[in-house]
């Protein structure tokens, strides 16, 4: 079986035929990993990777100031999302996914423009939010209830400075900082 990352990286290949990949996308392996311990489609973990993908690469692109190139390969990865979408057939899925890529959105630009004036616990549960959104999605539409602390545990164990790039106000040592402030909040025990 293959590992839902692979999956990604060969249909992303075969789209990428007659160009160079860019070595500059950050395809997350840890989110692939909690994605392949789940007992969904497989489809459906390539769609939550894709986007989860587009949206990292497009954060990184303003954090590490990335040629203005980038952002078509970030487009690639969310048109691709939508193209896996599409073959689910789910619109309960469909649904699902779209709000909450709306709500990470949304909560991406609430820390933007109001940072300065959060107090850091509402700060870091924002940020808790952004990180688990999608796979919280995942849990509604395929009944993992039982499953959500320690997948969210899970997910912000495996969080890395690079993954919070849409913290482009903060430096990397603050970066830093929000993250091991989450790991204390959200320890991860073992498997899922």
């Amino acid at each position: 079986m293959s590992k839902t990352f692979e999956l990604l990286e060969s249909q992303i290949s075969n789209t990428l035929t007659h160009i160079h990949k860019p070595t500059n996308v950050l395809v997350n392996h840890k989110m692939s990993d909690i994605l392949d311990t789940l007992t969904i489609p497989e489809l459906a973990k390539v769609a939550v990777l894709s986007i989860d993908t587009a949206m990292n690469h497009l954060d990184r692109i303003s954090y590490y100031h990335f040629e203005r190139d980038a952002i078509l390969i970030g487009d690639l990865y969310s048109a691709h999302y939508y193209y896996v979408v599409s073959q689910i057939q789910s619109t309960h899925f469909q649904k699902s996914l779209s709000e909450a890529i709306i709500k990470i959105n949304a909560l991406k630009s609430y820390l933007q423009n109001e940072h300065h004036a959060l107090k850091e616990d509402t700060f870091i549960e924002t940020v808790f939010k952004i990180e688990t959104h999608l796979i919280d999605a995942l849990i509604e539409v395929y009944q993992l209830k039982n499953l959500k602390e320690k997948l969210h545990s899970r997910i912000i164990a495996q969080v890395e400075v690079n993954q919070l790039t849409y913290l482009n106000f903060l430096n990397e040592n603050e970066i830093q900082h929000v993250i091991d402030t989450l790991h204390s909040k959200y320890k991860y025990n073992g498997v899922v």
